[in-house]
């Protein structure tokens, strides 16, 4: 497959996970506003700007963080890059670039998701409609990957998306874990009740919670926590998940003579594959999901030199 097309499947698929990734952090930090006390609103509204490293960017086009200034930066600001807008517009313009890759499917569910929030951008979105805003973004995002999975062929194509999704994937986990966490500790030793619903809010931004329920039962741990979003195999977004899939499509592609991104790939998976609780509690959390993100980024830029030829 020709470098520049790899790149264009792994980005597109890339921008789609952000945008579910984004819409489902957005959602619960709001409602986790709405429930919080006044004076420590502020703090839940900015969790979506600190994960995604964009507080002094919001900051400077609009001020003061309130509800309705962060749904449109985060959704609708063709300003911010990383906003949703954009995020499906780049989306979109990647997969003009490898139509010929793509089945109808697939470019449909694209380029249908591109018309309809150009008209969401034209008549806004509020606080009051934001929820249906966010559960279309997720919609849209689960028919993407099932049009992909349901018609796509198992080619280099295929799997170069794949890998674009479970690369963003891993690095928002990762991201989402350690903000959460830092604020749950935090919160710990001065209201029980609160660092409950910080918990919660964890598991929901990760689609994790019901999972968390199966297998802890209702009373939450944050070893538990970090277990489940870490180490879980069989939980689709917990790193260890998004490594199993990131190595075996590796193995998957045609690599030419560079095997750099795989040895990289297996050694943070043997990390993860073999490690467990103890372990992440001794080393700390934070400095675990540190040293993870950046080991991800490597990975990341590792596959752009060996299979597209450059680096974004």
């Amino acid at each position: 497959m020709l470098s520049r097309a790899a790149s264009s499947l792994f980005w597109m698929a890339r921008y789609l996970e952000r945008a579910e990734s984004h819409a489902r952090l957005l959602d619960v930090s709001l409602t986790m506003a709405l429930i919080d006390v006044p004076e420590d609103r502020e703090e839940q509204l900015s969790v979506p700007l600190l994960v995604t490293g964009t507080v002094e960017q919001f900051k400077e086009l609009y001020g003061d963080i309130t509800p309705q200034h962060l749904i449109d930066f985060m959704l609708l600001d063709n300003r911010h890059p990383a906003s949703v807008f954009n995020i499906i517009q780049s989306a979109r313009d990647n997969a003009l670039h490898v139509r010929g890759n793509l089945s109808a499917d697939v470019w449909d569910s694209i380029n249908l998701s591109w018309l309809e929030m150009k008209e969401l951008r034209e008549t806004g979105v509020t606080e009051s409609n934001a929820s249906q805003i966010f559960d279309w973004t997720r919609a849209r995002s689960h028919i993407f990957r099932g049009a992909t999975y349901g018609t796509l062929l198992r080619s280099d194509a295929f799997h170069f998306m794949r890998l674009g999704t479970f690369i963003e994937r891993a690095d928002n986990t990762a991201r989402v874990l350690d903000i959460r966490h830092k604020m749950a500790i935090a919160s710990q030793n001065e209201h029980a009740t609160r660092s409950f619903f910080e918990w919660t809010a964890l598991l929901h931004s990760l689609a994790a919670f019901e999972a968390y329920q199966q297998i802890y039962g209702h009373n939450i741990l944050p070893i538990n926590v970090a277990e489940l979003l870490i180490l879980q195999l069989d939980v689709p977004r917990s790193l260890h998940a998004c490594l199993h899939e990131i190595v075996a499509l590796l193995e998957q592609v045609e690599s030419g003579d560079s095997r750099k991104a795989r040895r990289m790939a297996n050694s943070l998976y043997a990390n993860i594959h073999y490690g467990d609780r103890e372990y992440i509690a001794e080393r700390g959390l934070h400095p675990y999901l540190t040293d993870f993100l950046a080991r991800i980024h490597a990975i990341a830029g590792q596959i752009q030199k060996d299979y597209m030829g450059w680096q974004r």
